[in-house]
């Protein structure tokens, strides 16, 4: 069997976790610029926050088409990461290696 192997981000809250601060914004936005960033360059396949429920810790998932070290580096890069909001946790995952489409459906919309 054939597999596509990419690498899966996970982002978590820090223990201790950051107090809010008088920055927030522009981190926030200087992440949000910088993921998407390496979405344009085709080192992201998917990412986004994740709403956990049984996980409360995780907050965020993204799925790179590069390798661990690689995709270890730009998520730590990540200016939410420098800036502490989270710790990063990094896994090769394997799927079988065949077209895969996620389509255009729209589950959920946030104002």
């Amino acid at each position: 069997m054939q597999f596509q192997v990419l690498t899966v981000v996970r982002l978590m809250t820090p223990d201790p976790r950051p107090p809010d601060g008088p920055d927030d914004e522009r981190i926030q936005a200087e992440h949000l610029a910088y993921l998407r960033g390496l979405g344009e360059q085709g080192k992201i396949a998917l990412n986004g926050p994740i709403r956990a429920q049984d996980s409360p810790d995780w907050r965020g998932l993204t799925i790179y088409t590069v390798g661990v070290d690689e995709a270890r580096a730009l998520a730590s890069a990540d200016p939410a990461v420098r800036a502490g909001w989270f710790d990063v946790v990094v896994d090769p995952w394997w799927i079988p290696a065949r077209e895969v489409t996620l389509g255009n459906r729209v589950d959920l919309t946030v104002d």
